[in-house]
């Protein structure tokens, strides 16, 4: 009885087992599903691309723009994919660098950008880092009238954006300044400084791309 029931175990399936249908089916969807997942992941979406950099509160239109076809999986939700998902008026509400996808986060209204640009003229060695776009801070020298006659500098803005960069003339006739754009609530931090004609310094934060969102 033991060994006939050992050649029963050992017999072939039969086609009609329902075991192996089952099997049959599992292998078949899953081979499916795989296949399925890999086409997702290699298929390419048209998305928004930044021709140069986009300070925040600058208007985000065709001519910033080019679209490029990029494997996003999962993600295409959250980048702008042409320019007709772009709302009238719309502008970036915080800093968009030279090739970055458009995140449908950065568009919003004027109103939605808590930034005021203030103008401040700076030497000829100011860094490459200073550069539209760029987070830097203000940092204020105040003159001192102490017996050592040391000088005392404060960090007076940490988070303002670079906007433009006034190169000034080659003739030496106008000089050269740097337009941020600086939290609205430092503003008159930032214009009592410029009012006394005391040093404000614009420096660079290395590895800085722009406001987070």
């Amino acid at each position: 009885m033991g060994a006939t029931a050992s050649v029963m175990r050992l017999r072939r399936p039969r086609w009609k087992d329902p075991r192996l249908i089952v099997g049959i089916v599992l292998v078949v969807a899953s081979v499916l599903m795989g296949a399925l997942l890999v086409s997702r992941l290699s298929e390419t979406t048209p998305v928004l691309v930044t021709r140069s950099p986009i300070a925040p509160g600058d208007s985000i239109d065709a001519s910033h723009l080019v679209v490029a076809e990029v494997r996003l999986g999962d993600q295409t939700d959250l980048y702008a994919g042409s320019v007709e998902a772009i709302p009238e008026g719309a502008v970036a509400t915080r800093a968009v660098q030279e090739g970055e996808l458009v995140p449908m986060s950065v568009i919003g209204q004027s109103e939605d950008v808590p930034l005021r640009p203030v103008m401040i003229p700076v030497d000829m060695t100011v860094a490459e880092s200073v550069a539209p776009g760029a987070m830097v801070e203000l940092w204020h020298t105040a003159a001192t009238a102490d017996e050592a006659g040391d000088a005392h500098a404060e960090l007076l803005v940490p988070d303002a954006v670079v906007r433009r960069v006034d190169e000034g003339s080659s003739l030496g006739m106008r000089s050269m300044s740097v337009e941020v754009l600086v939290p609205s609530d430092s503003v008159h931090e930032v214009l009592e400084v410029l009012s006394k004609d005391e040093r404000l310094d614009v420096i660079g934060v290395p590895g800085a791309h722009g406001l987070a969102p």
